[in-house]
C-alpha cells in the first residue's frame, strides 16, 4: 500500500511539472550523472546492497562521438538535450513505466532510478536503481525487457534494430578513453586475488556467457602450450552493438567454481580488440598465388590499354604535331621574324658568303627535291631511301623536300642502337617518337617477379616483356598516332566519304604524315633485334 501511494505521489508530481522537465525526468535526480569517467570520475560504478545496474544499448548513434569530443560542445549539455528534446529514448523513463506497469499488475513494490550515466561513445547509458525487499535486479529487468518488447522502441537512427537492456553482471569499467567499439572483444582470465590461480575458460563456456547478448561470428582461444598471460580469448560478434552490450554487461563479472572458474573463481576481464579489415584479404591473398597472380596480370594488362595507351598515343600525336614545342608557337615565331629582319638590315651586306653559297647549292639540287616530293604523292606500298656518302647532305635534301609538309616524325636510329640494357633502348625508342609515359624501369623489376612467381607457383605470370613486345608497343602507338593524324580533316560530308580508311589516304596522300629514319643499320653488327622490328613496323604498316 505505501508503494501504491508513492507512485501515485510521484505520478502527482509529474504533472504538476514543467512539460520539458516531465519528458526528462532524470535530469531531476538527486545526484548529478558523471557521465564518462564514472562516479567521482573513479572509472566504477558501486551499487549499494539494495540497487542494481541496467545498461540500455542504442541510445545514441556510435557516430556522433567525435561531436562530443568538439572543445566547444559539453556532453554534460548536449545528452540531456538530446534526451528531452526526443531525438533519443528516455532510459529512466523506460525503467520507470515498466516498473508502474509491474506494480499495477500485481501489486509489487516499484523500483526508483537514483543515477543515470550515459556512455556517449559506445551509444548508451547505465541506470542505476533501487528496488524494494519484494524485488530482485533480476525481476526488474524483466520487466523492462517486456516494456521495451512490447512498446518496440525503436531509433530514428536505426528503425530496423532496436533498444535492449541488459543487467550488468559484473562491475563495469567507466573510462572516457579514446578506444573506439569494435565487434571483436579481447577476454582476459584474471585471479579474484593476486598471485592467485585462474582458470582458461573453453569455447562451450564463453559460448553459454555471451551467447544470450547477441549472435557469435567466431571463438577464439589460445593454444594449450602458449606461455603468454594473462590467459585470454578472442570473441567475435556479428555487430558492434552486441559486443558493446557484452562488454558492459560482463566486464568484471566472476565466474565461479560451478560455473568452470576454478575453486577461487575467475575474473573476466573485457576490452575492445581493433580488428584489422584488410588482414583476411591480404591472408587470402598471400595464400591463393595461382589464383591473385594471373588476375593481378590481367588487371594490370587492362589498365595498360585503356588508360596509358590513350595518353601515351595522344603524347605522339603532340609530338608529331608539335603542339608543345614553343619554338612553333605564333609569338615565338613573331619574336624570332623580328629579329632576323633587324639584323639583316644592320649586315653590310644584305647576305652574307655561307647563305649565298647554301642558296646556290639547293637551286643546283632543285630536281632531286622535287624528285623526293613526288615520290611522297605516289602509293604507300612503296618507301624512299636516301643515300650517299658522311657529309653529303642527306638529311639537309630531306629536310628541303619536306619543308612544305606540315606533319613530320623524325626517328633516328643512333641513341636507340647505342643505347645499353633493355631499359635504356626502351627509353631511347620512346623519346624518338614522345612516346610517354614510359615506365622502362619496370621491365627488370617485373622480370624479377616473373621468375619468383614462377618459382613459387610453377606457372608463368606475364609480368614480364621482353624488348621486342615493348618496341613492338611504341610502334603500334605510333602508327595509330599517325593514322588520327592523318584522318583528323576527313568530314562524314565529303564526297568520298564512304571510302574505307585506306582508299581514304590512297585518295589523299598529301594528308599522309611523312615518317624519316635516320641512321638505319647504324652499328647494326652489334644488335639487330631494333632494325628488325622497325623494319617489320615500317614495311606492314605501309607508311611513306
Amino acid at each position: 500500500m505505501l508503494n501504491r501511494r508513492l507512485l501515485r505521489g510521484q505520478a502527482s508530481a509529474a504533472l504538476r511539472r514543467p512539460s520539458h522537465l516531465t519528458c526528462s525526468p532524470w535530469l531531476l535526480s538527486r545526484r548529478p550523472a558523471t557521465f564518462e569517467a564514472g562516479e567521482n570520475k573513479s572509472g566504477h560504478i558501486n551499487p549499494d546492497a539494495n540497487e542494481g545496474i541496467i545498461y540500455f544499448n542504442n541510445l545514441f548513434p556510435l557516430n556522433l562521438q567525435w561531436f562530443f569530443r568538439l572543445p566547444f560542445v559539453s556532453g554534460n549539455k548536449a545528452v540531456p538535450r538530446l534526451i528531452s528534446s526526443g531525438l533519443s529514448a528516455n532510459p529512466e523513463e523506460v525503467l520507470r513505466k515498466a516498473q508502474a506497469k509491474l506494480a499495477a499488475a500485481d501489486g509489487g513494490p516499484a523500483a526508483e532510478v537514483t543515477e543515470v550515466l550515459p556512455r556517449i561513445k559506445e551509444g548508451g547509458a547505465y541506470v542505476k536503481f533501487t528496488y524494494g525487499p519484494g524485488l530482485t535486479p533480476k525481476s526488474v529487468h524483466e520487466a523492462v525487457h517486456v516494456y521495451i518488447k512490447e512498446k518496440r522502441l525503436r531509433p530514428w537512427f536505426a528503425p530496423f534494430s532496436g533498444i535492449r537492456a541488459g543487467l550488468v553482471m559484473g562491475k563495469p569499467w567507466v573510462e572516457d578513453l579514446y578506444r573506439l567499439p569494435s565487434s571483436r572483444l579481447r577476454i582476459e582470465f584474471l585471479p579474484t586475488d593476486p598471485g592467485g590461480p585462474a582458470a582458461d575458460l573453453s569455447q562451450e563456456d564463453l559460448y553459454t556467457f555471451f551467447r544470450p547478448y547477441g549472435k557469435l561470428a567466431d571463438i577464439v582461444t589460445m593454444p594449450p602450450d602458449s606461455k603468454v598471460v594473462p590467459r585470454f580469448a578472442y570473441l567475435d560478434f556479428a555487430s558492434v552493438r552486441k559486443a558493446v552490450m557484452a562488454k558492459n554487461c560482463m566486464h568484471g563479472y566472476v565466474v565461479t567454481d560451478a560455473q568452470g572458474g576454478g575453486k577461487l573463481g575467475t575474473v573476466l576481464r573485457i576490452g575492445y580488440e581493433k580488428k584489422s579489415r584488410f588482414k583476411f584479404v591480404w591472408e587470402w591473398l598471400s595464400g591463393h598465388p595461382r589464383i591473385v597472380i594471373p588476375i593481378v596480370a590481367a588487371i594490370l594488362a587492362t589498365i595498360t590499354v585503356t588508360v596509358f595507351d590513350p595518353i601515351r598515343t595522344l603524347f605522339i600525336k603532340a609530338h608529331i604535331e608539335r603542339t608543345l614545342h614553343f619554338e612553333d608557337f605564333r609569338l615565338w615565331r613573331w619574336l624570332r621574324r623580328t629579329t632576323e629582319d633587324v639584323l639583316s638590315k644592320m649586315r653590310l651586306r644584305g647576305m652574307d658568303d655561307e647563305e649565298a653559297g647554301m642558296q646556290a647549292i639547293w637551286e643546283d639540287r632543285k630536281g632531286d627535291i622535287d624528285q623526293v616530293q613526288t615520290w611522297l604523292m605516289e602509293t604507300a606500298d612503296t618507301f624512299i631511301v636516301v643515300q650517299g656518302p658522311r657529309g653529303s647532305g642527306k638529311k639537309e635534301l630531306v629536310d628541303q623536300a619536306l619543308k612544305s609538309r606540315k606533319h613530320k616524325l623524325y626517328i633516328d636510329c643512333k641513341p636507340i642502337q647505342e643505347a645499353r640494357g633493355d631499359a635504356k633502348t626502351i627509353g631511347a625508342a620512346a623519346n624518338e617518337v614522345g612516346y610517354r609515359p614510359v615506365f622502362s624501369w619496370m621491365n627488370s623489376i617485373s622480370g624479377m617477379i616473373d621468375l619468383a612467381a614462377q618459382g613459387a607457383t610453377g606457372i608463368k605470370t606475364g609480368f614480364s616483356e621482353t624488348l621486342d613486345n615493348q618496341l613492338a608497343k611504341i610502334w603500334t602507338n605510333t602508327s595509330t598516332a599517325l593514322k588520327q593524324i592523318a584522318l583528323e580533316g576527313r568530314k562524314s560530308n565529303d564526297k568520298d566519304a564512304k571510302l574505307s580508311d585506306d582508299e581514304y589516304l590512297e585518295a589523299h596522300p598529301e594528308r599522309r604524315p611523312v615518317v624519316v629514319i635516320d641512321n638505319f643499320l647504324h652499328k647494326s653488327n652489334e644488335g639487330v633485334t631494333v632494325y628488325d622490328k622497325l623494319a617489320e613496323w615500317y614495311v606492314l604498316r605501309k607508311l611513306s
